[in-house]
């Protein structure tokens, strides 16, 4: 009789997605010039609170050896308080990546769609409906801009 058949030892298992990509995107950003994850994800313990509410990182840009980080703000207003606050930003960041890591930061003005959490100055815009209708008190007005809404909807003078 012949001995026990000898076949291949177990394959190991596969290696954790999560852990592969993570590895694998962090080489892409660097390669192309994206946002350091590490900065991106600990965003708001760099900078601050109050600086978060204003501003998200884009991305970071290389000039020769020096490197400039690109911030969105949601409007000209948080623009404008944050270009009084851009070398304490610059700081904070250089504190965590290390000296001399950004040599400059610019400003750009995204709008609500491109921070990814709430401004502070994200929350203006139009008035509700409700507040334009408590606005008008007079009854001599309303009545004007029924017969006005009356007159537009029939087409006559």
């Amino acid at each position: 009789m012949q001995g026990p058949i000898k076949t291949k030892p177990p394959r190991s298992g596969a290696p954790h997605l999560s852990r592969e990509m993570s590895r694998l995107l962090a080489k892409l950003a660097k390669k192309s010039g994206a946002m350091d994850p590490r900065l991106a994800a600990n965003w708001d313990e760099i900078v601050g609170p109050d600086l978060a509410k204003l501003c998200r990182p884009l991305q970071t840009k290389a000039h020769g050896r020096a490197k400039s980080l690109e911030v969105a703000v949601a409007n000209g207003a948080a623009g404008m308080q944050l270009q009084y606050r851009l070398e304490s930003l610059r700081q904070k960041v250089n504190a965590y990546l290390g000296p001399g890591a950004i040599a400059r930061v610019t400003i750009r003005q995204t709008g609500k769609a491109g921070l990814s959490q709430k401004s502070a100055y994200s929350e203006v815009g139009p008035p509700s409906r409700a507040a334009q209708d408590a606005s008008t008190n007079s009854d001599d007005l309303k009545t004007a801009l029924r017969r006005m809404k009356a007159l537009l909807n029939t087409g006559k003078d």
